[in-house]
């Protein structure tokens, strides 16, 4: 396909500067993104047992909120239920500890404070005040934020950070597009190795962009749509509706009893009834105290459903209502419109077509993320100024270069040894610390204080140095988490826990990725001492 000429040029220059203002963001985003795909796994696997209570039977539920009720009298006016979620596992039913006040979900609470109750296999009522673990938590708030903190309103500042970043990342895959178009059929399957290391990095580059082109067109609308949505709203009530609400409440319920009784299980059997080929994960009760304002919000799963929450979909009724419950906003009951609107967040999430969608967009997170890291590797290769005349002093650097590349280096390397290593010291922390009141904060402080270290330690030490050493301390990281594991199951009084059985595929995948790093880092080092004199990637000091 032909294109004109200064056409090309001028999209080659808008997808240089927009990729390399918006990569290590995007880096961050959709690496963190592809392990969020299995976030409550993640949380699941870092949870101490002492935070697993044990569940119990459907037939049970209103006996163990009767007892629960009965001695902690908050839970009269809300509490919830978890029957079958993957996100809240810890025990049948779960409130806010008394002294814990409320937290805006988009903000980085690190606390969690939460009292779990289940029944003992003799009756009994069995309650535990915990901490509760949030890894898979932390690490989607990075991938929604790129770890930018803050409040900006009542979502995180990172949000609105990543919305302009989005539209920059959309502006670069159009422009990317452009340039690509007159080459894409003799080029798209080309990698050409050897010593032009540009020439390889815009193969890879250029087959990874290609072909998962229609992914990211897709993530770059929804990343704009989620985090400028408000405004979208506010706008159309502006223009269209007139200031008057788009979306109406509905009528409030008539409760005939002024004192009604909350009956569980008669819920939990209506809910079974009106949302067939759902599986009810858990559901939330507020106000209880007060019939006339009492609300429940079901989530409920289904494998075969685009869903409108990251993992369910909702269902809001009043639980002492005796008319049907409203199934709106189930996909099997929306509009067309409706479902369109839900198709994207769907899409988004990748809540659809079980595991197999799951590890499809981890492949498609980590691949973006090589993407971006590689446009940046790009930038600085085409920058990079050689001397070809072996008599002549070496070439030196620009400081521009310089700085991208060791900007480049401590950002995306750093991001991914971050968050191995507070995976690893969230464990060890109980270990340290026995008495230990927030994991969280040892898991969020811990992919700070590594990534900031990692980032200096680029700049202090250049790029062509700090290269390999943190791909190799995070092949290390990676190798100790299933070794955490060995150790908690070869000498288990010492704090530790070994992953629960079904979750011993993380340490596994873990193996994987820190062999993928020591090869990383065995062809750092080979670059490292083969590169010449002046070049980046060198680490030897030219004396001047």
């Amino acid at each position: 396909m032909k294109v004109r000429t200064d056409m090309i040029r001028l999209a080659k220059e808008l997808h240089t500067w927009v990729g390399i203002t918006s990569g290590i963001f995007l880096f961050i985003c959709f690496f963190a993104g592809g392990l969020s795909m299995f976030q409550h796994d993640l949380s699941r696997w870092a949870s101490p047992p002492s935070q697993n209570l044990a569940m119990i039977q459907p037939n049970q539920y209103n006996e163990l909120v009767s007892k629960v009720q009965a001695d902690y009298p908050e839970t009269l006016k809300s509490f919830q239920l978890n029957l079958n979620s993957k996100e809240f596992h810890q025990a049948p039913i779960q409130w806010k500890a008394p002294e814990k006040k409320g937290q805006d979900d988009h903000d980085f609470d690190t606390h969690q404070n939460a009292m779990l109750a289940t029944l003992n296999a003799d009756g009994t009522l069995n309650v535990e005040q915990e901490n509760l673990s949030k890894l898979g938590w932390l690490i989607e708030q990075l991938h929604e934020t790129a770890g930018i903190p803050g409040m900006l309103g009542h979502h995180a500042l990172g949000v609105y950070v990543m919305g302009i970043v989005a539209v920059l990342y959309f502006l670069a895959i159009m422009t990317g597009l452009i340039v690509l178009l007159p080459t894409l059929v003799k080029d798209y399957f080309a990698i050409r190795k050897g010593k032009n290391k540009k020439r390889f990095w815009l193969d890879a580059h250029n087959v990874v962009g290609i072909t998962s082109l229609p992914f990211h067109i897709l993530i770059s609308v929804s990343v704009i749509v989620f985090a400028f949505h408000d405004l979208f709203y506010d706008a159309m009530g502006t223009l269209v509706s007139k200031n008057k609400p788009l979306f109406e409440r509905p009528a409030a319920v008539k409760i005939v009893d002024p004192a009604p009784k909350l009956d569980v299980e008669k819920v939990l059997q209506r809910i079974g009834e009106q949302a067939q080929g759902y599986q009810i994960s858990s559901i939330s009760f507020n106000n209880l105290d007060k019939p006339a304002k009492a609300s429940a919000r079901a989530s409920v799963y289904s494998p075969d459903q685009m869903l409108r929450g990251e993992s369910f979909d909702v269902m809001m009724f009043t639980p002492y209502q005796t008319q049907a419950y409203n199934t709106n906003n189930l996909n099997t009951y929306s509009s067309a419109m409706d479902k369109v609107i839900r198709s994207m967040f769907s899409l988004h999430f990748g809540n659809y077509g079980g595991n197999i969608t799951r590890w499809l967009y981890v492949i498609l997170g980590i691949g973006g993320a090589f993407l971006f890291y590689s446009g940046n590797i790009l930038w600085i290769e085409s920058r990079v100024k050689r001397q070809k005349n072996p008599n002549l002093a070496p070439a030196q650097q620009r400081k521009d270069v310089r700085f991208i590349a060791a900007l480049t280096v401590g950002s995306c390397i750093g991001c991914v040894g971050a968050i191995v290593g507070g995976m690893l010291l969230g464990k060890w922390s109980f270990v340290i610390q026995p008495n230990l009141n927030s994991m969280n904060q040892v898991l969020m402080y811990s992919y700070y204080t590594i990534f900031v270290f990692a980032v200096i330690y680029a700049f202090v030490r250049g790029a062509a140095t700090a290269l390999p050493h943190l791909l190799l301390m995070t092949a290390i990281l990676l190798f100790l988490l299933p070794l955490t594991s060995i150790m908690a199951l070869l000498i288990p009084n010492i704090g530790l826990w070994a992953s629960h059985g079904s979750l011993w595929w993380i340490d596994l995948i873990a193996i994987l990725f820190a062999l993928a790093f020591l090869r990383f880092y065995q062809q750092a080092k080979t670059r490292q001492q083969h590169a010449e004199l002046g070049s980046i990637w060198s680490n030897v000091k030219i004396e001047r």
